[in-house]
């Protein structure tokens, strides 16, 4: 919805960026941006629970940007979701940080009466792992759930198209701005979407689809359904993250079992151990939330789907959809194009096993060239651990940062390999 309130809801949102926890504190006391945006300089300065950078911005009452947003938006037909609209989908208002705003490209479903279901997975896909994905997908969106996805290449854009020919509605989250097509191979299925349901983004349009805004935009795939589903990924997989995401949210995890031999499966396995539903098949989720869903799921719509589902998965239809729907071998993968969404480059990934391979402390060469490649706040985030002991992200806050900078830092250290996360979100130096 674009008002007036519009702009103030953008402004504070620039001001606390994404995922951060501090905008739900302000919210929360506050209510309403505009009261936010009206606050002198004394009056900013003692909100509690706010770090000092932050409080700089809100002493910057500039609306330019803002105004800029709103143009943009107006001009491109994008709808402007705020935390304050009837349209935010309600389950996003539960995380603890939850986006201020949501871009959106097409018309966004109505997560808060239907039953939905993130699927996710790498893009080293097998072909079990490409059939698995899109008869799944193409079986729940044909019994009225909503499927979710980053449209990333491999898993995550065969899903979507096994939900789009089912003539279901599929959602895509992205990590970059909504005007910004990433990958760029998915142009022609980005249109798709936002035809048959929705592009969405919390990050401002023209933000670059940086390597480290994919690990953060995973909280809200899992956010906005009650359920993920795991197709393939290897133990450092971003699908894995968005699983971990699922879990502390005290959303549902469903994983798709495979050889205990193939890296591709290491990640679902490993979930399956710790706790995670096993899924066959759709059936398996669907029958989880009978109970909840029977009024809205359409199980005469399904029963045809599962007839036809096998012989729907056929390569033209996904090429048509502009899907990259190639099953790659793992020496296949380009590192340089199609690196994002959590996981790393071949480099990386060698360096990080090095950390892997060995119980010993992480060396120091080897934590100077993981921290090489990350930003200065993840840098001062890592120096302020101390060794061998667990801290909360509260505990981690340097000059200059806030506790969503932080939050987003701990989540590149941790896919470095440098830390780990512990059951009540403390973390600890690997």
């Amino acid at each position: 919805m674009l008002n007036e309130q519009t702009l103030y809801w953008i402004w504070l949102a620039r001001a606390c960026g994404v995922a951060s926890k501090s905008f739900v504190r302000i919210i929360e006391r506050f209510l309403e941006p505009f009261d936010v945006y009206s606050l002198d300089e004394n009056e900013i300065e003692h909100i509690e629970g706010i770090g000092e950078r932050l409080k700089a911005k809100l002493c910057d009452k500039s609306l330019e940007e803002s105004y800029s947003v709103v143009s943009f938006c107006k001009k491109n037909k994008i709808d402007i979701i705020t935390y304050g609209d009837k349209k935010y989908p309600s389950r996003l208002r539960q995380l603890e940080d939850p986006p201020a705003v949501l871009f959106c490209k097409g018309k966004l479903p109505d997560f808060n009466s239907r039953l939905s279901l993130a699927v996710v997975g790498t893009r080293k896909m097998s072909e079990y792992g490409k059939a698995s994905a899109y008869k799944i997908a193409y079986e729940m969106a044909a019994a009225n759930a909503i499927v979710v996805s980053g449209m990333a290449l491999g898993i995550d854009g065969v899903a979507s198209g096994g939900a789009i020919a089912a003539g279901g509605e599929t959602v895509a989250v992205l990590g970059c701005g909504i005007d910004v097509v990433y990958p760029k191979q998915h142009r022609e299925l980005y249109e798709k979407i936002a035809k048959t349901g929705a592009v969405i983004s919390e990050y401002m349009p023209s933000t670059s689809p940086e390597k480290y805004n994919f690990p953060v935009r995973n909280r809200i795939i899992s956010g906005l359904c009650q359920g993920t589903l795991v197709v393939e990924g290897d133990r450092r997989s971003g699908a894995l993250i968005t699983a971990k995401n699922a879990i502390a949210q005290g959303r549902e995890v469903f994983a798709l079992p495979g050889k205990v031999d193939e890296s591709n499966s290491e990640g679902p396995n490993e979930l399956i151990r710790d706790g995670a539903y096993v899924a066959l098949c759709s059936d398996d989720i669907i029958e989880h939330y009978d109970f909840l869903y029977h009024d809205v799921i359409n199980y005469r719509g399904l029963k045809k789907a599962k007839a036809r589902s096998d012989s729907e998965l056929d390569g033209e239809f996904l090429e048509e959809l502009g899907i990259c729907a190639r099953s790659y071998k793992k020496e296949e993968f380009s590192t340089e194009e199609n690196v994002s969404l959590g996981e790393k480059t071949k480099a990386e990934e060698k360096t990080t096993a090095k950390v892997l391979d060995t119980d010993a402390p992480v060396r120091e060469t080897v934590a100077e060239e993981l921290l090489a490649g990350l930003d200065e706040t993840a840098k001062k985030v890592f120096a302020q651990m101390p060794i061998d002991t667990a801290v909360s992200p509260d505990a981690l806050i340097v000059e200059g940062c806030d506790i969503g900078d932080v939050i987003t830092a701990l989540t590149m250290l941790e896919l470095c390999g440098l830390v780990t996360s512990l059951p009540g979100g403390l973390y600890v130096r690997k």
